[in-house]
C-alpha cells in the first residue's frame, strides 16, 4: 500500500511540476506588455509561485508589487504583497521584519474583508510561534489558517496549514497527530497541489517513521521524496533530505551510501547559503568517519559543525529575543489603544447624557427648579469622577514613565548579558569542547599517540583562542566595573606596536605573513592608558593576520599633527562592506556576526566593539577604509604626548 501511494505521490507530482512551470514562463512573458492593475496582479502571483523557488527574483517582483500597488491604492493587492515579502523574510532568517510585514499583509486583509490573504498570514504568524518553540500556540494559528482557507475553497493554503500543524505536532512528540495531518494533506495535494507541499509531506511522513525507529520506511519515503526534489529542483528540499537520508543509512549500517549522499548534501547546502542544513551534514558525516575509525576526518567534520552550530545558536538566540520583544511591543501598543478607545467611549456616553439633560430642561420649565437641584448633585458627582479618573490617567502616565525607564534599564542589561553570553557559550565553549573531545579520545583509546601529536597543532590554536577572548573579556570587564578610572601616561607607541607583534609572531609564521613598516617613528609618545590601548593595538594587528591571505602584507605606518597621533594598519585581506563598516562605527555597542578568517579562524565580533569602547575612553577617534576583495585601513588617533617628537 505504502509504495502504491508513493507511486501515485510521484505521478502527481510531475504533472502540477510541469504545470507550475508553464505558468511561471506564461505570467513573465506578459510583464513586457502590461501595466498597471494587470501588471500588478502578475507581479504578486509571480512572487507567490517562486518564494520558494528563488527567494531574490520573488523578493524584486514582491518589492515593485508593493510599491505599484500603493501607487494605485489598491489594498487588496498591497496585502498579497506584503504578505509575500513576509514569507521571503521569514525564509531568510529575519523574522522581525517577517513579523511587520506579516502584521501589516493582516491588518489589510482584514479592512478588506480578504479572508484568502488572511489565512495566508496566518500561516507566516503561525510560523513564527513555531520559532519561538512555542509550538501549541503555532498549532492554534495554523489550524485558524486552515478553517479560513476551507471555507475559501483555497487548496494551496489548506495543505500549507495541514502539513503545519502536522510538522508542530512532530515538535511535540505527538506522533499520531503528525502522520494523521500529513496524510489528509497527503491526499489532498495528488490532486491539484504544489510539488513543495508534496516534498513537505513526505519529509514529515518520514520523520514519523524515524522518530517510531521504523527505518526501513522512513529510507523509502526520503529516498521517493529526495528524487522528486531533484527533479522539482527545490534546493531547500534536498538540502533537509539529504542529512535526513544520511542518517537513516548509518543507522541501517549502510556507511558507503550515507556518505555520498552527506558529501552530496554538503555540496548543495554551501551553494545556497543552507547553514543548518550545512551544519548537520558535517555532523553526520562526523560520525560516518568515527565508525569507520578515521578519528583525524571525524574531528575536523566535527570541528566544522561546532563553527556553524555555534554562529546559528547565537544568531537564533539574538533574533528569536528581538522577535519576541517585537510581539511584545506590539501587544502593548493594542492594549494601549484599548484603553483609548475604552476611554473616548465613556466620554461619547458622558456627552449624550448631557444633551439629554439639556433637552429635559428645555421642555420642562415647570421642574427647572427640581432639575437645577438635581443637576447640582450630578455635576458634583460628575466632577468628582471627572478628578479621579483625572488621577488615574496621571498614575497611568507615571506608570508608563516607570515602565519605559524599566524598559530601558533592560535592555542594557540584556545587552550586558549578551556580549557576556556570546563570549562564554560562543568563543569558549566550542574551543574548550573540542580540547575536552580530543582529551577524552585519546584517553578511552579511539585515538593512538600518534593521531594526537598529529591534533596537538589544532589544540593550541583552540587554546590560543581562548586566552586571547579571556583577555579581551578581563579588559572590557574591568573597564565596565563602578569606580573604573583611566590610568593615564606618557608611553612610546612604536616599543608597544614591536612588543605585539611578538605576540602575534607564531601566527604571521603560521600564515607567511611579512609586517612592512612604511613610516613608524620609533621615539614617538602619546598620552593615554597604556593597558587600554595595548588591548586595541593586539585584536587591530589580530584582525589584520586573521583576514589576510597566506602570503600577503601587513603594511604600518603613523602621522603626526599637531597634538594627535594616527597610527595606521593597512592588509591585503578580504575586506568589508560599507554597510558593516557603519555598524561597527555606530555609536551605539553592536553585536555583529564574526566572519571566518582566511584559514577557518573563528571570533566572537566583539574585538572591534572593544576597541572602538577603550578608544573613546581615551579621546581617540576609530576610522575604517575597507572595500570588499581589496583589503582593509584601520586608523587609530589618539592625543600625543605633551613633547610629540624628540629631535
Amino acid at each position: 500500500m505504502k509504495r502504491i501511494l508513493l507511486f501515485l505521490f510521484i505521478l502527481s507530482t510531475s504533472f502540477v511540476a510541469l504545470a507550475q512551470v508553464q505558468a511561471i514562463d506564461s505570467l513573465k512573458s506578459q510583464l513586457a506588455t502590461i501595466k498597471g492593475e494587470e501588471r500588478l496582479t502578475v507581479l504578486n502571483d509571480l512572487s507567490f509561485y517562486l518564494r520558494e523557488i528563488e527567494q531574490q527574483e520573488a523578493f524584486n517582483y514582491a518589492t515593485e508589487a508593493e510599491k505599484l500597488a500603493q501607487s494605485l491604492n489598491n489594498t487588496l493587492e498591497e496585502a498579497k504583497a506584503k504578505e509575500n515579502l513576509g514569507w521571503i523574510f521569514y525564509r531568510r532568517g529575519q523574522w522581525q521584519k517577517s513579523f511587520n510585514y506579516s502584521k501589516e499583509a493582516y491588518k489589510l486583509a482584514v479592512d478588506g474583508n480578504n479572508l484568502e490573504a488572511a489565512a495566508r498570514v496566518l500561516n507566516s504568524m503561525g510560523a513564527l510561534y513555531y520559532e519561538q518553540q512555542n509550538y501549541s500556540m503555532a498549532i492554534v494559528q495554523f489550524k485558524k489558517a486552515y478553517e479560513i482557507s476551507d471555507q475559501m475553497g483555497d487548496l494551496y493554503t489548506m495543505i500549507r496549514s495541514l502539513n503545519n500543524v502536522a510538522l508542530n505536532f512532530l515538535r511535540l512528540n505527538e506522533l499520531d497527530s503528525a502522520l494523521a495531518y500529513t496524510s489528509i494533506a497527503f491526499e489532498a495535494n495528488k490532486s491539484a497541489g504544489s510539488p513543495y507541499l508534496l516534498s513537505f509531506s513526505n519529509r514529515i511522513i518520514g520523520d514519523v517513521y524515524f522518530a517510531r525507529n521504523q527505518l526501513d520506511s522512513a529510507e523509502m519515503i526520503y529516498e521517493e521524496a529526495l528524487k522528486n526534489g531533484i527533479a522539482q529542483g527545490i534546493s531547500s528540499v534536498q538540502a533537509s533530505l539529504f542529512y535526513r537520508l544520511g542518517n537513516t543509512y548509518l543507522l541501517n549500517g549502510k556507511q558507503e551510501m550515507a556518505k555520498e549522499v552527506l558529501l552530496r548534501g554538503i555540496d548543495i547546502s554551501m551553494q545556497n547559503g543552507l547553514i543548518d542544513e550545512l551544519s548537520k551534514s558535517h555532523k553526520s558525516l562526523a560520525e560516518y568517519y568515527r565508525q569507520i575509525g578515521d578519528y583525524k576526518n571525524a574531528f575536523e567534520q566535527q570541528s566544522k559543525f561546532v563553527t556553524l552550530n555555534d554562529s546559528i545558536v547565537n544568531k537564533s538566540s539574538r533574533d528569536r529575543l528581538a522577535l519576541m520583544q517585537g510581539m511584545f511591543e506590539d501587544d502593548l501598543e493594542q492594549s494601549e489603544l484599548d484603553l483609548l478607545v475604552a476611554q473616548n467611549e465613556n466620554q461619547a456616553t458622558r456627552l449624550a447624557l448631557n444633551r439629554k439633560i439639556i433637552f429635559l430642561v428645555s421642555a420642562g420649565s415647570v421642574l427647572i427648579l427640581a432639575l437645577l437641584v438635581w443637576l447640582f448633585y450630578l455635576n458634583r458627582n460628575i466632577n468628582k469622577k471627572n478628578a479621579d479618573l483625572l488621577l488615574q490617567k496621571q498614575q497611568i502616565r507615571k506608570q508608563n514613565e516607570d515602565l519605559e525607564n524599566k524598559s530601558i534599564q533592560l535592555q542594557e542589561i540584556n545587552q550586558t548579558k549578551n556580549k557576556l553570553f556570546s563570549i562564554i557559550g560562543h568563543d569558549l565553549r566550542g574551543p574548550v569542547g573540542q580540547v575536552k573531545s580530543i582529551v577524552d579520545s585519546l584517553i578511552a583509546g579511539y585515538i593512538n599517540q600518534g593521531e594526537f601529536d598529529e591534533l596537538i597543532q589544532h589544540l593550541k590554536v583552540d587554546v590560543d583562542t581562548v586566552y586571547f577572548t579571556l583577555n579581551n573579556t578581563l579588559k572590557w570587564s574591568l573597564a565596565q566595573m563602578e569606580g573604573f578610572k583611566l590610568q593615564k601616561v606618557d608611553f612610546n607607541l612604536y616599543q608597544l606596536v614591536c612588543d605585539n607583534i611578538k605576540l602575534i609572531g607564531p601566527k604571521l609564521r603560521d600564515k607567511s605573513i611579512e609586517i612592512e613598516y612604511i613610516s613608524l617613528i620609533t621615539d614617538l609618545q602619546i598620552y593615554a592608558d597604556r593597558d587600554l590601548i595595548e588591548v586595541v593595538i593586539r585584536n587591530i594587528l589580530n584582525n589584520a593576520v586573521k583576514y589576510s591571505k597566506p602570503g600577503d602584507t601587513i603594511q604600518l605606518s603613523v602621522e603626526a599633527d599637531k597634538d594627535l597621533v594616527t597610527w595606521c594598519v593597512k592588509d591585503q585581506g578580504i575586506g568589508m562592506e560599507e554597510d558593516q563598516i557603519n555598524e561597527l562605527l555606530s555609536p551605539d555597542y553592536v553585536i555583529s556576526d564574526s566572519k571566518l578568517g582566511t584559514k577557518m579562524e573563528k571570533g566572537s565580533g566583539l574585538g572591534l566593539q572593544i576597541c572602538k569602547e577603550f578608544i573613546r575612553m581615551n579621546d581617540g577617534e576609530l576610522f575604517i577604509n575597507s572595500q570588499p576583495g581589496e583589503g582593509t585601513q584601520v586608523y587609530v588617533r589618539l592625543p600625543a604626548s605633551k613633547v610629540l617628537i624628540n629631535n
